[in-house]
């Protein structure tokens, strides 16, 4: 029970534990946090959030700066004061740029979730030279948004309010993940929106839809063509909006032409009529949204498949209705300006890892739409939230073979970097040959374990923000309500004391947090302590494109894309089938019979944090490999048996799960799992993650990435086996404990 009286008062933030950002109060008596609560529908809050006490109070909490004087992984920690570590740290940057390049110098970032960042780490690599970025946005967001981008020359956001029809496409709002979308999704169909879902399983949200979709694993860009096809064939389509907004609508009819139902039916293993009347649902019953969900950002067609989505909701003429187009915010400092992008030479971007080969993420990628941006939004640098990134392959094949040029030193901020990617033997080789690591989190990760020095991070309770991407509009308020625990410390002034010791302290003129918040708000003639008891920022007119032209080459949203024209990509979207399908590869399907699902995510933790958190542990207390009954027969295991699961690349350790909803021949692999209460260090694997992670059974090879951003495909294209482990096996007696 909050305890309120005269000395309560309310402040407001925005959890940052997920992704879903919910907007939240923080109820506060006599200085001291009572708890959290949702700042207005009662369901948009999880466990997570409610976790944050045994967050900052955990006694694993990292609270000093700690220094490795051990071999790499030694876990040989001595504390030291920040200003050793950043006296020491700034000195081998700039030893390494100065023998290798500043392109030697790589930042691994999830940007909000941990590190709060407000531009300034783009702002750090600008300005020493690296174009290096790297982030899990890669897979999931990130990569959308710069589809969006190609699109529409913005990103889109869906308005669940103001929906009439829902297509979920794999995604599964509910109350342990994206609460608050869930909330928002739960009053849509209280008022009578319709639900459509495409989902191989039977999930919460696919049990009360009115149709559901179960297709194939891997195959949503096929069913989303199909939609089209059946949209623009019967007619279905918004001529007005189409002739009028729209650029390449002819060139969209004729490749839909290769995507009859019987075709799409045939790939996908569902019913044709079924897919023809979703398709009429959507395109009559709307205005329609398609929330975003990570699915399709993790699949070897993920920037088509997202394409298919941005169309369908063009053709049908929902844009500027229940999907709203974003631009950055007129009364904020942006976060695009506060990156300095122009400071960044022409030269150090086309040195950019992997840009060559996966060209939309990249700076080469932007290229083609920064007059464009100009035009209409008045700037010319547009970060959607994680433009302008190098491939994160790209990046660690450099740290371990030097090519095209040696990587040397990488920053983790708010990252583990270790376990957030894919190729993890990889990624450890190419960390093993890094001269410097420095990370900064609350938590001894894994990739912590291996780093030089280890920074402690302030929690989303312990600082000021405004969480705001300029595709977003607007913005929300985060009130600082506790101090910070120990010596820990917010992004920004870890980066301005590097700043300052490397000639670069007059880019960072700002004291503290406050007074760069101040910075931003000044546009509007404000300070921060004039908006922060407000939850929302945003009351500026903001552009419209459909008023004034939209940001992209030829000022329509591209239904044939002009963009990807130019990076020599297809510019309309396809579907191909994955090389480790069954009916790809049906060898070797012989021999590895389940075909991998992985990321499908458990409810108590987020990627590779929380797993300390004992409320949220015992929710989900192992990393579990949901298998049907009959696959588990086939494979020699049962109900509770640790197992390998193996496939052509490596192999991890997972406890079955029999499932009868997990469609026959699959398996569903969670992502992120370690066990921090293992001992740090190479004895356990580093904490388990060399064992229970993911990423060891993921490849990082061109023949499982999209064609257009590298994403990796994770979703249905990867082909494995299982088998016990086996008491003779050193892991035995641990895995008994779990």
């Amino acid at each position: 029970m909050v305890q309120r009286g005269k000395n309560a008062e309310t402040k407001h933030v925005i959890c940052t534990v997920c992704d879903n950002y919910c907007p939240l109060k923080a109820n506060v008596v006599g200085g001291v946090l009572q708890g959290l609560e949702p700042y207005e529908d009662p369901k948009a809050i999880c466990f997570k959030a409610h976790s944050w006490k045994e967050h900052i109070n955990h006694p694993d909490r990292i609270l000093h700066p700690m220094k490795n004087v051990g071999t790499r992984g030694a876990q040989r920690w001595v504390p030291i004061s920040w200003d050793q570590a950043l006296d020491e740290i700034a000195a081998r940057l700039r030893q390494i740029i100065g023998t290798y390049g500043p392109e030697s110098v790589a930042v691994s970032s999830l940007m909000g979730n941990v590190s709060g960042d407000q531009g300034m780490i783009r702002r750090f690599m600008n300005l020493i030279g690296s174009p290096n970025f790297i982030s899990g946005l890669h897979m999931c967001e990130g990569n959308t948004l710069q589809v969006h981008r190609a699109t529409f020359g913005t990103s889109i956001a869906e308005d669940l309010s103001s929906a009439n029809c829902i297509l979920l496409v794999g995604h599964n709002p509910h109350r342990g993940n994206w609460a608050g979308q869930a909330a928002q999704l739960d009053a849509a169909l209280a008022r009578g929106a319709k639900l459509i879902v495409l989902d191989p399983r039977k999930s919460e949200n696919a049990w009360r839809a009115d149709i559901h979709l179960p297709l194939r694993y891997g195959t949503d860009t096929a069913m989303l063509l199909g939609f089209l096809r059946v949209i623009v064939e019967e007619e279905l389509y918004d001529k007005e909006f189409v002739a009028r907004y729209t650029y390449g609508f002819p060139q969209l009819r004729e490749r839909l032409q290769e995507y009859s139902l019987e075709k799409v039916a045939a790939i996908t293993g569902c019913d044709a009529q079924q897919i023809a009347a979703a398709a009429r649902l959507f395109a009559t019953a709307g205005p329609s949204v398609i929330p975003w969900g990570p699915i399709l950002d993790m699949q070897v067609n993920s920037t088509s498949g997202i394409r298919c989505e941005d169309l369908l909701v063009s053709i049908c003429g929902f844009v500027g209705k229940c999907e709203q187009l974003q631009s950055p915010e007129p009364a904020l400092v942006n976060v695009s300006q506060l990156e300095l992008h122009e400071m960044l030479s022409q030269e150090q971007k086309e040195k950019q890892l992997g840009a060559d080969r996966y060209p939309l993420l990249s700076y080469r990628g932007y290229e083609p739409l920064r007059a464009a941006v100009k035009r209409v939004y008045g700037i010319e640098w547009l970060d959607l939230e994680a433009s302008f990134m190098a491939n994160p392959a790209a990046v660690f094949r450099a740290m371990r073979t030097d090519q095209p040029y040696p990587v040397r030193a990488l920053l983790n901020l708010g990252s583990n970097a270790l376990m957030g990617y894919v190729n993890q033997q990889g990624i450890l080789e190419g960390l093993m040959r890094q001269e410097l690591i420095v990370v900064f989190d609350h938590w001894l990760t894994p990739t912590a374990q291996l780093a030089d020095y280890v920074l402690p991070a302030d929690y989303f309770l312990e600082r000021p923000a405004l969480m705001n991407q300029d595709g977003a509009g607007g913005a929300m308020v985060q009130q600082q309500v506790l101090q910070p625990r120990g010596e820990c410390r917010s992004l920004y002034a870890l980066l301005k004391g590097l700043a300052d010791r490397m000639g670069l302290q007059s880019y960072f003129p700002w004291p503290d947090d406050e007074a760069l918040l101040d910075y931003r708000v000044s546009r509007g003639g404000k300070r921060w302590k004039d908006v922060e008891g407000a939850m929302f920022l945003g009351d500026a007119a903001q552009v419209n494109p459909l008023e004034t032209g939209f940001a992209t080459p030829t000022g329509k949203i591209e239904l044939y894309s002009t963009v990807l024209e130019q990076l020599g990509c297809d510019p309309l979207p396809y579907y191909k089938e994955a090389a480790q399908t069954p009916r790809n590869a049906p060898a070797l399907a012989e021999q590895y019979p389940l075909t991998v699902f992985v990321g499908l995510r458990d409810k108590a933790n987020y990627l590779t944090n929380l797993r300390q958190i004992k409320s949220l542990r015992r929710i989900d207390p192992c990393p579990e490999a949901y298998l049907h009954p009959n696959d588990a027969a086939r494979s020699g295991v049962e109900d509770g048996r640790w197992v390998w699961l193996e496939t052509t690349h490596g192999r991890m350790i997972l406890r079955v799960k029999c499932d009868a909803v997990q469609p026959e021949g699959t398996v569903r692999v969670p992502h992120g799992w370690w066990i921090p209460e293992w001992k740090p260090g190479w004895e356990n694997g580093l904490s388990g993650a060399m064992y229970f992670n993911d990423a060891l059974i993921l490849p990082d090879e061109d023949w499982n990435a999209d064609a257009e951003q590298g994403v990796p495909n994770l979703r249905g294209g990867l082909l494995a086996k299982v088998y016990p482990v086996t008491p003779e096996e050193p892991l035995w007696e641990k895995l008994q404990n779990l």
